[in-house]
């Protein structure tokens, strides 16, 4: 249906956009935005003003580059949000660039994301701290290979959370929760006491493990 010469410009709107947001004009501040404001996201659902404050400030830097972007090429609004809902999008770019892009629009997006900074942050503290001393923390020290344990369970999680919302990702584990009991028939009504119990049971590697397209909400 698509003109064929509409199709290249669009194809080039994608192209010209993808390169921008792999490029150091975009990463470098969004990164260091990350960085600096990830420290209050922790997965706890305390302090929601600061959360919203913060994400208005970073809509107003997202909308701040693309705009000068678009500008500095001569792109207009409309063939932004063309090239956006293009399925070349999709085939030129990948979820990682363009999460930080619908991080702007979506609060869900932004918080995981700053959430798993936060975490890559403390992890690499961790890594840190083990390279100098040559050891682990104290707080550390219980489990032979903690680093990567914790890094591994908090990594599937928030692929996971990426995915879904919080809600709704808590929403199908209470769901799957009582199937599963309903299934057991309450043979034995201690196995779900225990979040991490059920983290550490390697069995639980499964639904973390499903591909997106299994996930995702039709």
């Amino acid at each position: 249906r698509m003109a064929a010469e509409e199709e290249e410009e669009v194809e080039w709107v994608v192209e010209s956009i993808a390169g921008f947001l792999r490029g150091p004009d975009w990463s470098i501040p969004i990164l260091d935005f990350v960085e600096q404001k990830c420290e209050v996201f922790d997965d706890e659902e305390e302090s929601k003003l600061t959360y919203t404050e913060i994400h208005q400030e970073y809509k107003e830097l997202v909308e701040k580059l693309l705009e000068n972007y678009l500008k500095e090429i001569g792109i207009n609004e409309d063939q932004f949000q063309e090239a956006c809902t293009s399925p070349l999008a999709k085939t030129h770019t990948s979820q990682a660039i363009l999460q930080p892009v619908l991080a702007a629009e979506d609060f869900t997006i932004f918080k995981a994301m700053m959430v798993q900074k936060n975490i890559e942050m403390q992890l690499q503290a961790i890594r840190i701290i083990q390279e100098r001393n040559g050891v682990l923390p104290d707080c550390l020290t219980d489990g032979s290979d903690v680093v990567s344990d914790l890094e591994q369970e908090e990594m599937k999680i928030l692929r996971e959370v990426l995915r879904k919302s919080k809600e709704e990702y808590d929403q199908e584990e209470e769901r799957k929760r009582k199937k599963q009991l309903s299934e057991a028939k309450t043979e034995e009504p201690t196995v779900h006491n225990s979040e991490a119990t059920k983290l550490s049971n390697s069995q639980g590697d499964e639904h973390f493990a499903q591909p997106p397209s299994e996930i995702q909400e039709s």
